[in-house]
């Protein structure tokens, strides 16, 4: 199925469609308000930042999934000194079409035009097999662990009300921090 996928630069035509994808499969996680629809939240973030990402279309012509690298930043939310760096912004891909490479795809083609900074990835979610859900695309994609911040960051920092499982007392939801094996901190 991977071959009659094509992975193209997203415009601005495909904002609602990311939206939805990211909405879908993240929840309300990475919104820290409770006032605002998250669609409408995606979509204005998504305004700023489309060009930002790459998207992978099928045969079709639908958007199947998406990832995005973020512009230099000297901040991060992780309490890490590592200066000047990117984010992955997201990474996600439609169920149908999970565990075939296409998540794996998108991010190195992220990369290839990344050579100014190290790229942080933060990895989270319930630890299957050892590790969170994303380890085998991050060391494929030669990304390292930088920082594993165990269970208790995303409930310290009122990620837990937000959350699909809205369970505050779940501690199930792991962080660990990963960055690009090319930049050394």
């Amino acid at each position: 199925m991977l071959q009659n996928i094509r992975i193209i630069q997203a415009e601005k035509s495909h904002i609602i469609s990311m939206a939805k994808l990211i909405a879908k499969y993240l929840g309300t996680c990475n919104i820290q308000s409770s006032d605002e629809d998250i669609l409408s939240r995606n979509i204005a973030e998504l305004n700023d930042t489309f060009h930002f990402y790459q998207i992978a279309i099928d045969e079709k012509g639908c958007l199947i999934g998406l990832c995005g690298i973020g512009k230099p930043q000297n901040n991060n939310d992780y309490g890490l000194n590592i200066g000047t760096h990117r984010d992955v912004l997201y990474v996600v891909v439609d169920k149908p079409f999970q565990r075939q490479g296409i998540g794996t795809k998108l991010l190195k083609n992220c990369l290839k035009n990344i050579h100014d900074y190290p790229v942080l990835y933060e990895a989270w979610g319930e630890i299957k097999n050892g590790d969170v859900n994303s380890h085998q695309m991050l060391a494929k994609c030669s990304f390292d662990l930088l920082a594993d911040l165990g269970t208790s960051f995303y409930k310290n920092h009122g990620y837990c009300a937000y959350c699909v499982n809205k369970d505050n007392n779940c501690h199930a939801c792991y962080c660990k921090i990963y960055i690009y094996k090319r930049f050394n901190v």
